[in-house]
């Protein structure tokens, strides 16, 4: 039995320049209104702001700011794409959400457990009052806001022009890129990043062809390292999870103040996975050329079809 036909990638979009202004000017825009809420709602309770937002607060600001992307995103690939249902809607969305937060819960809890074996991480006891709430909050906020843009924007739109390995790669590099901003960042950790997440997550999407499954591994990734391991995430400080934990080692081990998703283990697990997802795409047919590329080959095919049905005529 012949295996089915993949089905043909929709890349039919319009106005794609205006989707990619829109696209950062939504990020912004998103990105302050966490920020602005998770600042009021601290303040509102007499704390500082500088010593940290209330968890609560951080939280609200992140189901905001996901709430603004996400209605934004719908409004460009809708009324100004013409293309309403690219990259989010179609059966199978929360299968594939949940699937994301499963593999992004595993691969965190396979890289600190090497990183255990290692000796780069070792568990002391259990919190006595875990915060959680920030940890949530941190997953998210990056899991929609930053999916939206680099995913649903920027590599959508660079796959229609130029190709999915080029897509791929660009995204990866600006995705590593906008972390230096972070505390503790340093050129090689932005490149772990690239390696590790943006290849990891660029791929969740080439082979759904939609945001669900990037948007759970990224959740997922940044709940379970802070929420559970106690690590602070891509160096937004210090995180007090589920466990009391000791790291210890050389940074290349234990991914020093970015966290353990800044070691090598987690740099190598990160691109094992994200290979991985890259080949089932490839055998789904959804690494494609550019658009361009695309039509000029199907327009030659349909000149060499026509050609022995006018001789025969």
């Amino acid at each position: 039995m012949r295996p089915p036909e993949p089905r043909p990638v929709d890349r039919s979009d319009r106005r794609r320049w205006a989707q990619l202004l829109l696209g950062i000017i939504l990020f912004v825009v998103a990105e302050l209104v966490m920020v602005a809420v998770a600042r009021l709602g601290t303040v509102a309770t007499g704390a500082s702001f500088a010593q940290g937002p209330a968890g609560w607060a951080l939280l609200l600001g992140a189901g905001m700011g996901a709430a603004v992307a996400m209605g934004g995103f719908l409004l460009i690939l809708g009324p100004l794409g013409r293309s309403p249902g690219l990259a989010l809607r179609g059966a199978g969305k929360l299968a594939e959400l949940a699937l994301g937060l499963v593999i992004g819960a595993a691969l965190i809890s396979l890289s600190v457990g090497l990183i255990a074996l290692l000796g780069g991480y070792r568990v002391t006891g259990f919190a006595p009052s875990p915060q959680l709430l920030v940890p949530l909050a941190l997953g998210i906020g990056a899991g929609f806001i930053e999916e939206i843009l680099f995913r649903g924007i920027l590599l959508r739109l660079l796959d229609a022009w130029l190709g999915s390995w080029a897509a791929l790669a660009i995204t990866s590099l600006l995705f590593g890129l906008i972390h230096l901003t972070n505390d503790g960042a340093s050129v090689l950790t932005a490149l772990g990043l690239v390696i590790e997440a943006g290849v990891l997550l660029g791929a969740a999407y080439l082979l759904t062809r939609r945001l669900w499954l990037a948007i759970g591994v990224h959740i997922a990734w940044n709940t379970v390292q802070a929420g559970v391991f106690s690590s602070t995430v891509s160096g937004t400080g210090e995180q007090s999870g589920l466990l009391v934990a000791e790291m210890s080692g050389p940074a290349w081990l234990t991914g020093g103040s970015m966290g353990v998703e800044g070691s090598v283990v987690s740099v190598l697990l990160g691109l094992a996975a994200g290979t991985v997802l890259l080949v089932i795409a490839g055998r789904r047919g959804h690494l494609l050329p550019s658009v361009r590329t695309t039509q000029s080959v199907a327009g030659a095919g349909a000149v060499d079809r026509a050609e022995p049905a006018a001789r025969g005529a």
